[in-house]
């Protein structure tokens, strides 16, 4: 009785872990598995037909490093690339989001979410392997850029990674996230189920997609304020959000909570050894004639009206650095942790630590 109990529990258990990573791979919200393997051979045709859009293209169904490690191969192109999370995602020259105008002609954002120290090192071989290169590079800089393993996306072109440590003659002395691992782990990830659930549920999953697997071209006009029906990359790599997106977080943006969050704020605020890297990196930009600059984007107002939370004390230790940095190297720094020193407003964020184009548009970069 015991035996066939445990043989039922048993095959029920696996028959439940087999549908949630059925689940995952074919609904696939990240764009990460089977997504990814079918829209990777189209992905030059992608990069052309985005770089010669008026509006930009859906970016539905596509993986956003995929996209951006490829648009990457024009940089030499531009008189300005930009480096970072999705916290500078949304500056454009297209969108005159930034006022980066002020500075670039021309602009290339290879801004990817959850971007950490490892995905700069990795855009930045995709910039050296270019015959021409960019005058200027804008890095942003996150409470936890200067430390590593700060996020595994960066683990799918690890190759890349060694390969930029080997031109700054960099010892590989860290642990380097193995994807493969990640993405195994991720297939039976109850969070990311969920979210390809409820896209289940809100009926946007469309199996025919993956054998139509079209490059989607915006067929309304929209205000990029306001967003789009789906989210939208612009030919210079501008991040629009989506228009239901937008809503939520103006509806959500009154109960932000004291204290904001804790994203990617644990362990100590920065690595050594993540600081010496990163100097070496700055290094090589200007021994290659490139101009480099840094970017801080500003927190909520609520992130830092419960004290000297660990995340505040965090951006303080990091923002000394960074200037320190900036005076040893003799760069600029545009913008800040702090809302108050760009005077951004409390109706002026998507969430805790994301800027709406209104508060990016204060960081003045006339200088």
């Amino acid at each position: 009785m015991y035996k066939k109990y445990f043989k039922t529990t048993f095959g029920l258990v696996i028959f439940l872990i087999l549908l949630i990573m059925i689940i995952n791979i074919f609904v696939d919200i990240g764009n990460i598995y089977l997504r990814k393997i079918v829209t990777e051979p189209k992905v030059d045709e992608y990069i052309k037909t985005l770089l010669t859009s008026k509006n930009g293209l859906l970016r539905e169904g596509w993986n956003e490093r995929l996209i951006k490690t490829n648009l990457a191969k024009e940089a030499g192109h531009m008189e300005c690339v930009i480096l970072g999370s999705s916290h500078i995602m949304q500056i454009s020259n297209i969108r005159n989001i930034g006022n980066i105008q002020k500075q670039c002609k021309s602009l290339l954002n290879l801004g990817v979410s959850g971007g950490s120290l490892e995905d700069i090192f990795v855009f930045s071989y995709f910039i050296f392997t270019n015959s021409k290169l960019p005058k200027k590079i804008f890095i942003d800089i996150d409470p936890w850029t200067l430390k590593f393993n700060m996020g595994s996306r960066y683990g799918a072109y690890s190759m890349e990674y060694m390969k930029m440590n080997k031109l700054l003659e960099i010892e590989n002395n860290t642990k380097i996230i193995s994807y493969q691992e990640e993405i195994l782990k991720n297939l039976i990830n109850w969070e990311y189920l969920f979210y390809n659930i409820k896209m289940l549920k809100d009926k946007k999953f469309k199996a025919f997609d993956y054998f139509n697997n079209k490059i989607l071209i915006p067929t309304k006009p929209y205000i990029y304020s306001q967003g789009y029906e789906k989210s939208i990359i612009l030919a210079d790599g501008g991040h629009i959000y989506s228009s239901d997106y937008l809503t939520k977080q103006k509806m959500s943006n009154p109960n932000i909570p004291m204290g904001g969050g804790d994203y990617k704020i644990s362990g100590d605020a920065y690595n050594t050894v993540a600081i010496t890297n990163l100097k070496k990196l700055l290094n090589f930009y200007q021994k290659n004639n490139i101009e480099v600059n840094f970017i801080l984007t500003p927190y909520h107002p609520n992130v830092f009206k419960n004290g000297k939370t660990k995340p505040v004390k965090h951006m303080q230790e990091v923002q000394r650095i960074i200037f320190d940095i900036v005076k040893q190297y003799d760069l600029k720094i545009y913008g800040s942790f702090f809302p108050e020193e760009i005077n951004c407003k409390e109706n002026e964020f998507l969430d805790f630590m994301h800027p709406t184009t209104e508060c990016l548009n204060k960081i003045d970069f006339s200088h």
